[in-house]
């Protein structure tokens, strides 16, 4: 997934079939992924 995230569309659809991955977030930014809830972390985007 790091490699190769997945488009918006899949993404939506991915979200759509599993509702808990919204509980548990996916950030994608400037080739960062970050999984879950982490409030320090997201400080630094």
């Amino acid at each position: 997934m790091k490699q190769n995230p997945p488009s918006r569309e899949e993404a939506i659809r991915l979200l759509a079939a599993h509702p808990n991955l919204i509980k548990r977030p996916l950030i994608v930014s400037g080739g960062r992924i970050l999984f879950g809830f982490q409030p320090d972390e997201w400080a630094g985007l």
